[in-house]
């Protein structure tokens, strides 16, 4: 048997440890039995009436929880954990802080002759009342937390006026002179974390504590003055590890400060198996006849979340308060002021959680009608500027048809350009009022009389909107001519003039310079023009000027016209006012980079008029909601009688231009005045630094690359896209398929093609504004990250982002690819409306559907136009609202996600949130119209539920039996595929067998590849198909939907935090170290060898490198040829014509299956891991002797054999899939034989039996040996270092054991209650080991009692926990409880 001391007895003591402290250590140490976490009702009452309730409520709360008055509990209440961690963190502050009192009290007496004892007796009475230690990872983070804050708040504010000491500064000033700035800096900020750390542990470490690193005195024996100096020099101790930590924390800077916060989850639905087409109908309209059972269960699943957050979040999250007290209604917390801005402090901290919470919603922190009015006003921007550019394609197009008719007319071999340029110039001379409509070539003349009544419009609403001025009076009496000039200065990043302009420009200048006084006089007093003769300090004097004309022009991101009237006031000193641009001098134009043509004008003289005009619109409106709904005030004195402490008034607001608003005399909040008056981030800041903007500008290139110039992607994100609709069960009649996909080509193609031109462009301006198209996630994500690098960047990256986002190639790729999104949502509100009409027959009964299903009663005027809605106002507007609700839409996209797109990681990371929200959206929206009281929207919701049924489920299980069915491979073949041979992003999906499997060889297709609710299916699939297998342990089952959450959230997450495309292969081509994988690829393989070159690695990598953010169109076309061709892939794999076709055409990818060639892989993998558990020479040191030997080294020894044992069950079970594919055990044994397998290891595995871990004999004896040479005076106990016999026993334990899973036990719907089961229920034991995949270790052996007489000396036990060291470190806190009574 081992011993648990390193050494023999030297004198002859005798004593025993009672059986119960042993039975104790061995049930810890050798069958450890984990609780399991519980929320009960009991644990909630009693933190509320500890926290919350009575003076006598609180005693007797605190006096359940002294340890002496603990009771075992076979499981851990969370609410009990959080009530124990808050009140022993506090125990243990008030213990230090009484510590810090007596000890000075003890060391102050003995100076003056006296002996007192106080610090003895505060420990006796910390003893007496000591509370019960949290047993969870949470609970430990909690005390510590409230242990610590009011000290760390201490040692920051002293460290603070540290700083500000006069000779603090003077040093700092000195060192600077010495060492530099830099180091200067560093020093600082590590003397100010030292110092806030160190005052942190001197004030809040309790006696007993225990040190890191520095050893701690021992006080045993001690009392009085003694006991109290040596606490105090402990303490001391704490302040410098406390002060060594804090330096470290300044040295690491903001990464060891700065993390994630993220925990988003909503209930996921499983999926049925049938119901597609014509049975939807169907079933739904039998379910629709059911008026009670079904409808009271959906009601009952409705109000849950609002009430939890109300009645039972916010309250732990905000703080203290009275039980009784009410919480304010929730969606009045967005309308408080947080923090000092709040009069009232409860509504201030509810306002800091609605901050948060606004983060992760899609109205972010606005009321429902303020976002209704904002994203309504960016659409209707986006709407009326799409149909100017429509008009313009068109005319283009048709201008371009006319040329190449003239070419081919006078058989030229070209079309002219000029030609062109000629068409599309008449046609901005009769914008311009320069000629009739009459004059224009025919093909011209509606297109273009349909442009020029939609400018009219443009600019008659937007000179009536303008304040009396010389502008107004001008616009309004040229409505038919008016229009801007452009300029290249305003519309090209990349834009500079050439010399000869930019001369042209100072020569005017210096002509300004010399008229004016004021001008004369700086360009000739100026310091740094010295020594110059006067017309060169002139002519200097202009090159500024001008400069500073061009830095206006590119930078100002304001109206142009206003850019131009300030620059013709100020600099150039005109006295007419720019009304269009043209009356600038020719030099200037010149300078600024005039346009003449007719898109350049036509935009100009639109997009910022239709900008400005809608968003005082919108500003007038929010001024009359905001004092309606009580988050605008008249003045500042009304806000601060609302509590609104903080109160700012708006001013002007941006994006107004020469428009004024409302709004701008009205007083908000600071966070509500900020948010009007666009206060940047600092993400935005960031993205004008260089080095950043090159490594975002790096991540949207490559992600467009592999998107959007992806042939492949393009047809998968049109294919997958009709997923959307079969989702909310829009099958069927209803809307036409066929309809939707001309109308959305002859958006992207029909550009002069189409007949019926106005009808279209009026249907597209239409579907804009509600926000049913143009709202793709993956195009809107690019679209948005390139506008946030353009924003105020002087200069972008060679020209490339102009490119990508004005390019016409670009755009049509762009266009193409947000038309597989508007295909099917063209679609689905088409068919909403249908079903909506055949629902709701008159605007009366529709009217009930608004407060039913969305939530809110019919406001009977547009709240932007303030125009009455009309029944088909009202259709198009639910529509609308269902579809940007249930499918996905990017400007529903919480403000946490999209500022993730700011950095330079993660890959489309709107996508997966949106995926989330649109699924929970379909089953929650549904469960709503089910419990309606009108059959025909009940019907609609069984549709919207089948459908969703049928894509989160259904269709993959059918579509896996009709392709086994007709392939002939098995699910059997597919599963174990899938368990031991598929690359990890297959393992989870659906996959389609291609052809007949032969032993382990044949093609296939991931079906979830193509699905886009893959995101949400796939945790919910690998948990099916583990629990299926019977590869689950009861406690598995049990933690079901917290491994759903963790493994969807991980999905997202994955998204979030991912290498992005193009960075993936820098990090494959770096040196291995913190960042690189020093040429080992990330999905598997090599860039280069070790052995290679320098100059090979290097161009090597760059390959690499180029090949990664090549477009994927290269990346087809180079696989297409190298079908063609016969040449093979990297892996050494021919490439196949027809796979890469079908890929091309279908965007599905063709997967080879080849498990003999994988099994390869996986015996390399098998052989390393169990080298890596045999080669254990950690095990054999005598690192930490006195820690490990005995029952320490045993456990060592047992935790190998479970290494062991895992690997080997792993492996068992990769050969059984392969069996199960078709290969012999013949073919096995052949490919184990070649990797030097024995026959004894195969067979052993062939029957499942398991092989344990030997131990070297040799080597545990030369660590008895090493021993005796460590500790020459000590009689060494060899039983100690070398348990021999212990080894030999759980070996033969161990032996032949079976490497097959066990049965699981009940199903999960028999077990799931007792998550919420009472506190006196009974709870069977769980096994200890949760495995999410399916190794799980088999229970330990039983352990036999040992000997009363194990030990021979009497262990020292410590004076403030009342326990040796074995039991601190193995007891859990009630057991130490149970061995402290003994």
């Amino acid at each position: 048997m081992a011993s648990n001391l390193p050494f023999k007895p030297k004198k002859d003591l005798e004593y025993s440890i009672d059986e119960e402290s042993v039975n104790k250590i061995i049930q810890k140490r050798f069958n450890p039995k984990k609780k399991q976490l519980k929320f009960t009702w009991e644990g909630a009452k009693n933190l509320l009436k500890g926290k919350f309730g009575t003076a006598k409520q609180s005693m007797e709360r605190y006096e359940a929880l002294k340890e002496s008055n603990a009771k075992e509990k076979d499981y851990i209440d969370f609410f009990e954990e959080i009530e124990k961690s808050t009140d022993k963190g506090l125990q243990n502050l008030a213990y230090a802080v009484g510590d810090i009192v007596t000890t000075g009290i003890d060391m102050g007496a003995k100076m003056i002759g006296k002996e007192t004892n106080l610090t003895e007796a505060i420990t006796k009475i910390h003893d007496e009342n000591r509370l019960q230690s949290p047993e969870t990872l949470l609970g430990k983070v909690n005390e510590i937390l409230v242990q610590y804050s009011v000290p760390s708040s201490a040692g920051f504010k002293i460290m603070n006026r540290v700083k500000r000491l006069n000779t603090v500064k003077r040093a700092k000033a000195l060192s600077t002179i010495a060492v530099g700035a830099t180091a200067t800096n560093i020093a600082s900020k590590s003397g100010y974390m030292a110092g806030a750390f160190g005052v942190m542990d001197y004030l809040g470490s309790e006696p007993g504590r225990g040190t890191i690193a520095l050893k701690e005195e021992s006080t045993e024996g001690l009392s009085g003055s003694d006991l109290a100096a040596a606490r105090f020099r402990n303490r001391l101790r704490f302040a410098e590890e406390g002060a060594i930590i804090g330096a470290g924390f300044s040295l690491l800077g903001k990464p060891a400060s700065i993390g994630l916060k993220y925990g988003l989850m909503k209930p996921l639905g499983l999926g049925m198996k049938y119901g597609v087409g014509p049975v939807v109908g169907g079933a739904s309209w039998l379910l629709s006849k059911d008026k009670y059972v079904i409808p009271t269960a959906a009601k009952a699943l409705r109000g849950g979340t609002s009430y939890t957050l109300e009645r039972i979040i916010a309250p732990l999250l905000v703080g203290k308060m009275p039980i009784k007290t009410q919480l304010p209604p929730f969606e009045k917390w967005k309308l408080f002021s947080a923090g000092k801005g709040s009069s009232d402090p409860l509504k201030g901290r509810l306002k800091k959680l609605d901050n948060i919470l606004s983060w992760f919603r899609s109205i972010g922190p606005k009321t429902g009608q303020q976002f209704h009015l904002t994203s309504r006003a960016a659409r209707e921007i986006k709407a009326r500027s799409r149909t100017i550019e429509k008009y313009l394609e068109s005319i283009e197009k048709k201008s371009y048809d006319l040329a190449k008719a003239f070419k081919n007319q006078h058989n030229t071999k070209t079309t002219s350009p000029s030609s062109e340029k000629h068409y599309l110039d008449q046609v901005l001379t009769y914008l311009q009022g320069g000629i009739r409509n009459d004059q224009l070539p025919s093909l011209l003349r509606d297109s273009s009389k349909n442009l020029k009544g939609e400018l009219i419009k443009i600019k008659k609403t937007f000179g009536d909107m303008l304040p009396e001025s010389e502008l107004k009076n001008y616009i309004l009496q040229n409505l038919n001519t008016y229009m801007r000039k452009s300029f290249a200065i305003f519309t090209d990043p990349t834009y500079k003039p050439d010399k000869k302009v930019f001369d042209g420009a100072v020569n005017y200048m210096s002509n300004i310079i010399k008229n004016n006084r004021d001008l004369r006089r700086a360009a000739l007093e100026e310091p740094s023009h010295f020594g110059f003769k006067p017309a060169a300090k002139v002519t200097k004097y202009a090159e500024t000027l001008v400069n500073k004309l061009l830095h206006e022009g590119k930078t100002n991101g304001g109206d142009p016209l206003e850019v131009l009237k300030k620059i013709s006031k100020q600099q150039l000193r005109l006295k007419d006012i720019v009304k269009t641009g043209e009356e600038l001098p020719t030099a200037i134009k010149r300078l600024l980079g005039e346009e003449n043509n007719l898109k350049a004008a036509v935009l100009t003289t639109s997009s910022h008029a239709i900008t400005q005009t809608v968003n005082k619109k919108l500003f007038d409106r929010l001024a009359a909601l905001g004092v309606k709904e009580g988050w605008l005030f008249k003045d500042e004195a009304r806000a601060n009688a609302r509590g609104i402490l903080d109160a700012e008034k708006i001013k002007h607001v941006p994006g107004l231009g020469f428009l004024g608003s409302r709004l701008d005399r009205f007083y908000a909040s600071r966070q509500i005045a900020e948010a009007f008056r666009g206060t940047p981030g600092k993400l935005d800041s960031l993205i004008q630094h260089g080095a950043y903007r090159a490594l975002l500008q790096l991540k949207v290139a490559t992600q467009f690359g592999k998107t959007v110039l992806s042939p492949a992607t393009q047809v998968r994100n049109v294919t997958s896209a009709s997923l959307f609709p079969l989702a909310n069960g829009h099958i069927g009649g209803g809307a036409s398929v066929t309809e939707a996909f001309k109308m959305t080509m002859d958006d992207i193609f029909g550009a002069g093609k189409v007949i019926d031109e106005k009808i279209l462009i009026d249907k597209i301006e239409d579907k804009i504004r509600r926000g049913v198209i143009d709202e793709n996630i993956v195009a809107s994500e690019l679209g948005a990250v390139l506008q946030d690098i353009k924003k105020g960047s002087i200069n972008t990256l060679d020209g490339l982002y102009n490119k990508l986002t004005n390019g016409k190639f670009m755009k049509t790729a762009t266009r193409v690819y947000a038309g597989g999104d508007n295909l099917w949502k063209w679609f689905g509100d088409e068919y909403m409306q249908s079903q909506l009409k055949g629902t709701y027959k008159n605007l009366n009964a529709l009217k009930k559907w608004f407060p039913e299903i969305q939530g809110e009663n019919f406001i009977a005027r547009d709240l932007f136009t303030n125009k009455l809605k009309t029944y088909d106002d009202a259709l198009k507007e639910a529509s609308a609202w269902y579809l940007r609700n249930t499918y996905p839409t990017y400007s529903k996209v919480p403000e946490a996600i999209k500022a993730i797109r700011k950095l330079p990681f993660g890959n489309f990371v709107s996508f997966p949130a949106e995926m989330m929200r649109t699924t929970y959206n379909i089953t929650n929206i549904a469960a709503k119209e089910i419990s309606s009281s009108n059959p025909l929207l009940r019907q609609i919701g069984y549709r919207r539920m089948i459908g969703a049924y049928t894509v989160l489920g259904g269709a993959g299980t059918a579509a896996v039996n009709i392709a086994t069915e007709l392939t002939g491979t098995t699910l059997e073949e597919l599963d174990a595929y899938k368990n031991s041979f598929a690359a990890d992003w297959n393992k989870n999906a659906i996959l389609l067998p291609l052809d007949k499997w032969n032993k382990g060889r044949g093609k296939a297709i991931n079906f979830s590849y193509f699905s886009p609710y893959d995101v949400v299916q796939r945790p919910v699939e690998a948990f099916m198909r583990a629990h299926h297998e019977g590869k689950m342990s009861n406690q598995d089952i049990d933690d079901m939907w917290m491994t759903i959450g963790a493994e969807t959230l991980g999905e997202l997450f994955d998204s979030f935090i991912s290498e992005p495309l193009g960075y993936e292969r820098i990090l494959d081509a770096l040196p291995r170290g913190k960042f690189g994988r020093g040429g080992q690829k990330k999905a598997g393989g090599f860039v280069y060898s070790d052995t290679d070159s320098p100059g090979d690695k290097i161009s090597k990598s760059f390959a690499h490198f180029i090949e990664g953010i090549s477009p994927g169109a290269v990346t087809t076309g180079k696989k297409i040829i190298g079908g063609i061709e016969g040449d093979l892939k990297p892996g050494g794999q021919p490439y196949s014509l027809r796979d890469e076709a079908l890929a091309l055409f279908s965007g599905i990818r063709i997967i080879n299956v080849d498990a003999p060639r994988t099994m390869n892989y996986k015996i390399t993998d098998y052989r390393r891991n169990k080298l890596s558990t045999t080669k254990s020479e950690k095990f054999y040191s005598l690192e930490n002797a006195m820690d490990r030997g005995g029952d320490r080294l045993v456990k060592e020894f047992i935790d190998l054999q479970e290494e062991m044992f895992r690997t080997q069950q792993e492996f068992y079970y990769v050969l059984k899939d392969a069996s199960a594919l078709g290969l012999t055990k013949q073919d096995i044994r052949k490919l184990l034989k070649r990797r030097d397998m024995s026959n004894r290891e195969i067979n052993a595995l062939f029957n499942a039996r398991f092989t344990p871990f030997k131990a070297s004999d040799s080597l545990m004896k030369k660590r008895v040996r090493e021993a005796k040479k460590a500790y020459p005076d000590e009689n060494i106990e060899s039983s100690f270092f070398y348990p021999r016999r212990d080894f030999l026993k759980i070996m033969r334990r161990y032996r032949n054991k079976s490497l097959r899973y066990k049965e699981p036990g009940p199903s999960l719907f028999d077990r799931v209650g007792d998550i919420f089961s009472s506190p006196t229920s009974k709870v069977e034991p769980k096994p200890t080991n949760i495995q999410t995949s399916r190794a799980q270790t088999p229970p330990l052996p039983q352990t036999p009692m040992p000997d009363q007489k194990l030990v021979a000396s009497a262990p020292q036990i410590n004076q403030q926990t009342g326990l040796t060291r074995t039991q601190s470190a193995l007891l859990s806190p009630s057991e130490q409880v149970i061995a402290r009574r003994t």
